[in-house]
């Protein structure tokens, strides 16, 4: 990733002279700028072993060869939308800091103090200890690698805590996240 230009998704054939796919697919899972890019592998028909091997090194999705150029669009499609998603799209840092500040005036200033003496709603989602730990650091503002600096968690680990967050509370991005734990008593400010 040279210059600082991150692709928004990498497809790569498992078979190459050289240094095949799951060598690349190893590299760019520990390359700090390409961590969390969506990797597409294409294999051979039925090569069953490189499939479980490339999904263990961290592929996204795997194509049998031959495949229609339409699958391998929709796939494409389908995954950077999903990595926009996860990444929270361009929510930065700024951002959440800002609406958090935000939700705390309301909160603070407006009549909010704990659930059910203002704005706070109770909520019936359970999360388990990983994801609270993680929503907490993520509601002081940490991005994807400092949390799971701070947690002894893989990246990995930490974006697959932080989709199952996104889908159990139905919210879409981090900053939305953020939001739904304040505004369930989920984190203290």
């Amino acid at each position: 990733a040279g210059g600082g230009n991150v692709p928004d998704m990498i497809v790569s054939d498992v078979r190459m002279p050289g240094m095949d796919g799951l060598e690349l697919l190893r590299e760019v899972r520990q390359d700090e700028l390409l961590l969390g890019v969506p990797v597409v592998l294409l294999t051979a028909k039925g090569m069953v072993q490189d499939r479980i091997a490339g999904f263990k090194a961290g592929a996204d999705a795997y194509l049998p060869k031959p495949f229609d150029p339409e699958e391998l669009i929709s796939i494409i499609d389908n995954s950077i939308s999903r990595h926009e998603i996860l990444s929270g799209g361009t929510v930065g840092v700024e951002d959440i800091k800002k609406d958090l500040d935000e939700v705390k005036y309301l909160l603070l200033e407006k009549g909010g103090a704990g659930v059910g003496n203002g704005w706070v709603e109770a909520t019936n989602v359970f999360l388990t200890p990983d994801e609270r730990e993680v929503l907490e650091f993520l509601c002081q503002g940490l991005m994807t690698k400092e949390i799971a600096s701070s947690t002894h968690l893989s990246t990995r680990r930490v974006e697959q805590l932080l989709t199952s967050m996104f889908r159990k509370t139905n919210v879409k991005n981090r900053t939305e996240l953020v939001r739904w734990a304040v505004s369930t008593g989920n984190v203290q400010i």
